[in-house]
This record gives C-alpha cells, sequence and structure tokens, in this order.
C-alpha cells in the first residue's frame, strides 16, 4: 500500500510498483492509510509511507499502524532529509527509508529488501 498525498508522486511509485509485478492499493492520507489497512490487512505485506503529509503525518500514522499490526513492514518516504531523520525513522518502527525523488531501480530493490527481511 502506498500512502502519498501528492496525487502525481502517488501514481508514479503504483506504476514503479505495478511494473515490478507487485499489486498496488493507494491512499492519500494517514486517516485513508489506517481506514484500509484495518479493513485489508491480510493482504496487505508491506505500506511505503510519505513521513511529511498535512493532517496525520507520516510519523502519527506509522505509530497507529503499529498500533493495529506490530509486525507490518513499513518503509518511508520523504522528499525532505533533515539530519538525523533517517534515525528517527528507523527508530519509529520502520523498516527503512527512501529519499525522494527515486528511481524505480532503487524503489524496487528497497521494497523487495523490506518484503525478504525477517
Amino acid at each position: 500500500m502506498v500512502v502519498e498525498d501528492e496525487d502525481m508522486v502517488r501514481e508514479v511509485t503504483k506504476r514503479i510498483l505495478e511494473r515490478g509485478g507487485y499489486t498496488v492499493l493507494t491512499t492519500a492520507n494517514g486517516k485513508e492509510a489506517l481506514d484500509l489497512y484495518s479493513e485489508k490487512k491480510n493482504t496487505i505485506s508491506l505500506i511505503i509511507l510519505d513521513f511529511i503529509m498535512p493532517e496525520m503525518g507520516g510519523k502519527e500514522c506509522l505509530e497507529k499502524l503499529r498500533e493495529v499490526d506490530p509486525n507490518i513492514k513499513i518503509l518511508v518516504t520523504s522528499g525532505y532529509y533533515v539530519s538525523g531523520m533517517v534515525k528517527e525513522v528507523i527508530e519509529s518502527g520502520a523498516g527503512g527509508f527512501i529519499g525522494k525523488p527515486y528511481d524505480s531501480i532503487a524503489m524496487l530493490r528497497a521494497v523487495r529488501k523490506a518484503l525478504d527481511s525477517g
């Protein structure tokens, strides 16, 4: 599942993942992500979560998703890189970080690595 507030970025990410052979659900914000995950958690293997979003930010969404399923695999993305951000993301329970803009090969490698992790 891709959680991204920017329509164009969400659609490009979806296309990259579908070309890589993945089935992709998308949401535009944290609340939609929580609702969709609660409904379809048995079919979602990984969440790619934008860290900077209006309303419910990625960190809050990540924490709420972990309450629903402490074992969910989550990759965080952001176009805003601040010193210490990657460390904060990993400490908050994400399985990795992908900086934007990302290329399709880097995205697919990160997804495969996250899915293959214990």
